[in-house]
This record gives C-alpha cells, sequence and structure tokens, in this order.
C-alpha cells in the first residue's frame, strides 16, 4: 500500500503538473480552489474533515460536482467540475482511505468512504499515479468485509424480531384502518395492499397517484385522448413500465422466483398466496372500498399537495414515488407513515436492505413518521428481521438482475412484514408511541457500487 506521505507527494507534484492551474481556479469559493485548499496536511489530516464529506456526498449522489456551490451547498453554476479538478477530487477521495485505515476509523466510516472510491475511480479519467491503486482498493474493500459486521450494529440484531407463524384474525370481516394510502404503483405498494388483505385489514381510502407524463420520455402520455381514457391509459402505461422487471422475471425465471417466495415464508411468515397476489396487480378496489384517482405531474405537483389538505385525513402511508416535498409536512394534524429498508437511525438512505446485509448479516427495517429530513422522522417500530438467502439456482444470473430480483420481490416484503408488525403492535394505528430521532446521530448511506454488491450477493447465495 503506497504511504500517505508518498500519496501526497504524487498529488501534489500532480497538480504543479496542471498547466494554468489558477485559470480553472475562478475564485475562493470555487470548488476546485477548495479541493487545492484541502491538499496541505493541515487542512486535511482527520478522515472526518467536514470539506471532504461535503463533495464527497455531492459526488455520492449524483457522480457529479459543479464548478460552484454556495454556503448553504447548492450549486451556483450549472457548469460541471473541469477534468483536472475532478482528478483532483478522485484523488484527495483515495487519500481519505488511506488516512480512515490509519486513523482506526470505524467499519462504517471505511465502508462508505470506499463506496465513493469506488464511484469516481470508475466514473473519472484517473492521473497515472491513481491507476495503479484500482487493485489495492480491492484489497482494502477485502480486509474491510473480514472486519464485519459492525460489532456495535451487530449486537442489536442478537435480540432480532421473531417472526410468528400466527394466522389468527381477532375480526371476522374486513377492519377499516385509520388511514389512507398513497398509491404510487410499484411491487413495494402491491406488497402493502396484499400484506393488509391478507390480515384482514383496508385503508379508508387509496389515493392512486398516476402518473401524466412518461416516466422514461417525461413527455404527456395518451395527449391524443380524452381526459376520461387519457389517465387510464397513463395509468396503464405507469404499471407496465415499473413492473418490467418483476414481471420479466417471474415470466423467464419463474421456477427461481417461487423459490425466493418459499425463502421468505419461512423467513418471514408471509403465505403463499399473498406473495403471488402482488405479482397479479389485481385491481385496486379489491382492497379498499375508496378509490381516488389522482394525476399528478410528480410528487411536487400542487394538486396532490391540494387534495391531500382538503381530505381531512390525519394519517397516510407512503409508498414511494420520489421524494416527499417539504410543504406536505407543513399540512395541520396531518402525518405521514413510510417504511425504510434499514434499521433507523444506523442505517438511512437508499440500497438499506444491501448495506443492512452488509453491516450486520440481517436485513431490517423501521416504521416511522416522515418530516423533511431523510429518514429523520419519530420512529414508530424499528427490528432487525431473520436471515434471508437466495437459492443457488439464482447464480445463473448476473449480479444486475439479482439486485433487480431483490428490490422486486425481497425488499418490498421486508417492508411488508415490518408493516404488518407495527399495526399488530399498535393496535391497528390506535395507539401509537414514538421515539425521536436527532438530525445528527446515526448514519446515512448512498446507492451502494457494483463492487460492493456483488460481495453481498455471493453471501446470499452462499
Amino acid at each position: 500500500m503506497i504511504s500517505l506521505q508518498s500519496l501526497r507527494d504524487k498529488i501534489n507534484d500532480f497538480v504543479k503538473s496542471i498547466k494554468d492551474i489558477d485559470k480553472l481556479s475562478v475564485s475562493q469559493d470555487s470548488t476546485i480552489h477548495r479541493l487545492l485548499a484541502l491538499i496541505s496536511s493541515e487542512n486535511f489530516g482527520d478522515h472526518t474533515n467536514k470539506e471532504i464529506d461535503f463533495f464527497s456526498n455531492r459526488y455520492d449522489i449524483s457522480s457529479k460536482l459543479f464548478e460552484i456551490y454556495d454556503n448553504k451547498g447548492c450549486k451556483l453554476s450549472a457548469r460541471l467540475l473541469s477534468q483536472e479538478g475532478l482528478q483532483i477530487f478522485a484523488s484527495l477521495l483515495y487519500l481519505r482511505v488511506l488516512i480512515s485505515i490509519h486513523q482506526g476509523a470505524s467499519e462504517i466510516h471505511r465502508a462508505k468512504y470506499i463506496n465513493v472510491c469506488w464511484k469516481a475511480f470508475d466514473k473519472i479519467l484517473l492521473p497515472d499515479f491513481l491507476l495503479a491503486e484500482r487493485e489495492q482498493l480491492n484489497i482494502i474493500q477485502d480486509e474491510l468485509f473480514k472486519e464485519l459486521p459492525v460489532k456495535s450494529l451487530y449486537n442489536k440484531t442478537l435480540n432480532y424480531h421473531p417472526i410468528k407463524n400466527d394466522t389468527q384474525i381477532d375480526f371476522k370481516s374486513y377492519k377499516i384502518l385509520p388511514i389512507d394510502i398513497l398509491f404510487y404503483e410499484g411491487p413495494i405498494a402491491r406488497a402493502y395492499l396484499e400484506m393488509l388483505y391478507s390480515i384482514r385489514c383496508k385503508p379508508r381510502k387509496i389515493i392512486h397517484l398516476i402518473e401524466k407524463r412518461d416516466l422514461v420520455t417525461k413527455k404527456t402520455v395518451g395527449s391524443f385522448l380524452p381526459s376520461f381514457l387519457r389517465y387510464k391509459y397513463a395509468a396503464n402505461i405507469q404499471s407496465q413500465k415499473i413492473h418490467h422487471w418483476p414481471q420479466y422475471l417471474f415470466r423467464t425465471q419463474k421456477k427461481l422466483c417461487l423459490k425466493v417466495f418459499e425463502q421468505l415464508q419461512q423467513a418471514l411468515k408471509i403465505k403463499q398466496s399473498d406473495l403471488l397476489g402482488a405479482v397479479k396487480l389485481k385491481p385496486l378496489d379489491k382492497y379498499s372500498n375508496n378509490i381516488v384517482k389522482l394525476p399528478i405531474d410528480s410528487l411536487k405537483d400542487p394538486n396532490l399537495l391540494s387534495a391531500i389538505t382538503e381530505q381531512n385525513s390525519s394519517m397516510y402511508l407512503f409508498t414511494g414515488g420520489g421524494i416527499m416535498p417539504e410543504g406536505f409536512f407543513n399540512i395541520k394534524d396531518t402525518q405521514f407513515i413510510h417504511i425504510h429498508p434499514g434499521y433507523l437511525p444506523d442505517i438511512r438512505g437508499v440500497d438499506g436492505l444491501l448495506w443492512s446485509t452488509m453491516l450486520t448479516n440481517y436485513p431490517s427495517a423501521t416504521c416511522f413518521f416522515m418530516n423533511s429530513g431523510i429518514d429523520t422522522g419519530d420512529i414508530v417500530n424499528a427490528v432487525f428481521l431473520p436471515k434471508i438467502t437466495l437459492p443457488k439456482m439464482a447464480s445463473q444470473l448476473d449480479n444486475k438482475m439479482i439486485y433487480r430480483l431483490l428490490y422486486s420481490f425481497v425488499d418490498p416484503w421486508i417492508r411488508s412484514v415490518v408493516l404488518r408488525d407495527t399495526l399488530k403492535s399498535t393496535n391497528y394505528l390506535k395507539n401509537i408511541t414514538t421515539t425521536h430521532q436527532t438530525i445528527d446521530e446515526g448514519n446515512t448511506f448512498y446507492f451502494m457500487h457494483e463492487k460492493m454488491i456483488s460481495k453481498i450477493i455471493k453471501g446470499l447465495l452462499n
């Protein structure tokens, strides 16, 4: 492994070799100027440095950096950072990985640093001195995995939530829950509906959010049709595109999918009929006596905000569709429940199923009330669940398809099991108690790089 000082020297030499470096640094507030300031050991001697963390998080989310940001972290220019600036940035990310090892950083910190470093190494034209470090980064990742699971998190899994094979229902007809569902078509929403139906529960209302624009092209769908046909057509197109991979997998890998269903049935005590039911895409009126169709441009559509404000409902189950705009959390006496596939506050962000499995060896999920932050609202029910493995026949698929398999069938039902448990533990939402989160506690993760995903998939297959 290259030494810290040697790497610093190589970075400094590289910067000196860049022609007209001063012209690239357009102002003291520019991204490249701020990155150059980090190169000195005085400014970047700690892996928790807030400046590199700022740029790292932005790149982790979008694989982009812009030329300049304001003091609130908002971009002030539409121009992307120059290639030279990105090369400096990639060098600093790798330097942070080495610093974190030298300083004995936690497994969680190192995992996050390695993850974004892989993203930079994939997307950025690296300077010559970094090319040989790709293999070293791979070795560093392997060493990290040998140290997992994270002890502090693993200790929380020792009392993982027992799933009882309890099919007894304490009421004869369907119980109407004090909640409306913001139904955004997808595997998660379908799993929720099937789970509720299986325990003889129905929401007061299903608000069916129909995207007026194509999910890919962003063009208005069915503009040539009269409105009463247009939105039915739009809903059909939306369903086809969102369910493409689940339907494709079930059609082409039915035997494998059924084996996955058997694993879920055994581990999470889900009826086979419910698992199959979610795939069938049944009419929504099977799940509720009150269906409201609401065409929207996106979750930012003011018509959606107005509709919810006028609904006079106090509680909604959010099923996805994007990031909920902050204005929704200002509606008086209205709360939004969400189920996150990770143990809050320890595992926030995206790819929660993978991060939870990687860091603890167990899947987890949390039911919580949403607020303007990302997974930072008050917790209703956070649990670790029994281990889930994949059938060995899944190894015939490449990692991308296995990833789609996990998010088509496993992730939705992990969430749904926690929904079921939350209903029973709160007397069907009548007696809810919460635990407050603070913004600064916990860890936020972003999309996991394929290098790490492949390691986790290998573990799930074994």
